[in-house]
């Protein structure tokens, strides 16, 4: 099986609950039971945060399906090309962003894209594309982010599509794209759109130094001289939130360690990052292979399905990315086996900063194909 720069044939082929009752500097309370991806609020994007040859922006309060499996309230932004709307609308792309932390303040829809993942966006909108971007749970509103939870990930990326279409001339027909974090996002997408969102159609996923293979990531955190990895503070800080408890922080942080993990519930990475500089492992944990062993099983159930999905998937790493690009390329191999249609593509010379710069060309060209593939 070759996977470098191939595309692999395929082999073989929500509970609604209770929204939250106010959201800040909302007009309108939302309440009771609604349609996945109603429109609660929206407003024009402040003028620092749009695209570059954008035309209409807003920032989109929609209602989603929650990591428990309920409605919860999600932020994000919409926006669409300058001029006229083609016939059937403006294809969708919905993009997951990085990781910028789980504090309201790091919201994109607060701060903006990155400038690395400003360059991809506006490769779209110059290419004729609305680009949806969803803050993810709990990033920009009341409710606390869950961190890592594949499930609400897929399911908030599909309702801003949703979202979307209740406020814009834009097209059933879109594709997932995802960087980082946010390729974890995309990828959990493709498995699960299909039959959370059937009346949308979803022609494929493309994601970028996609964030798999927990299991061999975390493995880093084993050696007590290694540098300590500030998300791993985000991953304790979270977790003891989804475990109900069942995961205590202070029982695998020491005391400097521990005021990291509390300072990720207000800090965006890059400060915490900052502030962390220079500690090992062995700085920030009582014992660093049984600590990474635990975040390993806790983390488990976040791996992207292994599965048939409905639709193609791309996947392009650096590199020259800190994040090993081995790791995509193994998933891709997984998901190929399973009966995915799928190709990897490795970036010479890319890490995980200049990828979307170097392939951004690339990137519209593939969405393109998997949205004209019918």
């Amino acid at each position: 099986m070759r996977l470098v720069g191939v595309r692999l044939v395929r082999a073989a082929a929500v509970a609604v609950g209770v929204l939250l009752a106010v959201m800040p500097a909302m007009p309108v309370a939302a309440k009771g039971s609604a349609a996945l991806g109603a429109v609660i609020h929206s407003g024009p994007l402040p003028q620092e945060l749009r695209l570059a040859g954008a035309g209409k922006a807003w920032k989109v309060w929609y209602v989603s399906t929650s990591w428990r499996g309920g409605q919860t309230v999600v932020t994000g932004t919409l926006t669409l090309p300058a001029g006229r709307a083609p016939a059937g609308g403006w294809p969708v792309v919905s993009f997951g962003h990085g990781f910028g932390g789980v504090a309201d303040a790091c919201a994109q829809s607060r701060t903006g894209p990155s400038p690395w993942e400003r360059s991809l966006q506006e490769r779209f909108i110059a290419a004729g594309y609305a680009v949806a971007v969803a803050d993810f749970e709990g990033i920009g509103t009341p409710a606390p982010s869950p961190g890592v939870a594949g499930n609400a990930e897929a399911y908030n990326m599909t309702d801003i599509v949703r979202a979307a279409r209740r406020i814009a001339p834009v097209a059933r027909r879109w594709v997932a794209v995802g960087y980082s974090l946010g390729g974890h996002a995309a990828l959990f997408t493709s498995a699960l759109t299909a039959a959370y969102a059937p009346r949308l159609d979803h022609a494929g996923t493309i994601a970028l130094a996609p964030v798999t293979q927990w299991a061999a990531l975390i493995a880093f955190g084993r050696d007590p001289a290694a540098p300590a990895q500030p998300t791993t503070f985000y991953s304790a800080y979270t977790l003891e939130l989804t475990s109900g408890g069942a995961y205590r922080a202070a029982d695998w942080f020491t005391p400097a360690g521990l005021a990291f993990v509390r300072q990720a519930g207000t800090l965006c990475i890059d400060e915490l990052a900052e502030r962390a500089a220079g500690l090992t492992n062995a700085d920030v944990f009582t014992d660093p292979a049984a600590a990474a062993d635990e975040l390993t099983r806790r983390l488990a159930p976040q791996e992207i399905p292994i599965a048939a999905y409905p639709e193609p998937v791309r996947v392009a790493h650096g590199t020259a990315d800190t994040l090993p690009a081995v790791l995509s390329e193994i998933t891709a191999g997984q998901l190929a086996a399973a009966g995915t249609e799928v190709s990897y593509t490795p970036v010479p010379g890319a890490d995980h900063f200049t990828l979307l710069p170097t392939v951004a060309p690339d990137v519209v060209h593939w969405a393109e194909a998997l949205l004209s593939d019918r």
